[in-house]
């Protein structure tokens, strides 16, 4: 911006300024021009308009947008997918839940973290990943209703047969989990009881 510049194009300058209307090139120069320059006369039109500006967001009433607004907007949400924002979606009775609200608990061992997925209360049931820290070991357990698990990363030893990702194992009911302990660390994914016994170390 040239420094011998008119009032009316320090005004027109600064005004498109405030309401981020300027091109990137025009505006860094005429922030040059005002914060390094140091032109007092830019520097007090930027001032004057800043408080019009939060004021404009003001000027009209509150309006309801139409149903159908409404809907291609969560329609394009759930398109981009989920964020900090919108950590859950529910959508044609379907639930999608991000990472962000399942946070690792500790588990009931040392080296042991879990994430509760979902609990199904009527059954008896509930779906966990579990992640085991290198040596770690799982406390010893009776099954008393069925157990499912998958192993997704890691080597997992149960009952001395190694499991590797993609490995399945089903625990029948009345059976014992002993030795469920891993070199590498691993995570699995479990559905089980929620009214297994377990026997904790004292």
């Amino acid at each position: 911006m040239n420094r011998n510049h008119s009032l009316d194009e320090s005004r027109e300058q600064a005004a498109l300024y405030t309401v981020g209307a300027l091109p990137d090139e025009e505006r860094s120069a005429f922030e040059q021009h005002r914060l390094v320059d140091g032109c007092d006369v830019c520097a007090a039109e930027v001032a004057g308009f800043a408080p019009v500006v939060e004021h404009l967001a003001f000027a009209t009433p509150l309006q309801t947008p139409p149903q159908h607004v409404r809907e291609r907007i969560l329609q394009q949400a759930v398109a981009q997918g989920m964020s900090a924002a919108h950590p859950t979606i529910d959508k044609d009775q379907l639930r999608f839940v991000s990472a962000e609200c399942m946070d690792w608990k500790p588990g009931n061992a040392p080296g042991i973290e879990m994430k509760v997925l979902s609990v199904d209360k009527e059954r008896g049931f509930y779906t966990t990943l579990v992640r085991m820290a290198p040596g770690s070991s799982l406390a010893r357990h009776r099954h008393v209703g069925l157990e499912e698990s998958y192993v997704i990363e890691g080597e997992l030893f149960v009952s001395g047969v190694l499991m590797r990702p993609g490995d399945y194992c089903r625990a029948e009911v009345g059976s014992m989990h002993v030795g469920v302990t891993t070199k590498t660390g691993c995570v699995f994914i479990a559905v089980a009881s929620l009214h297994d016994e377990w026997f904790l170390e004292a």
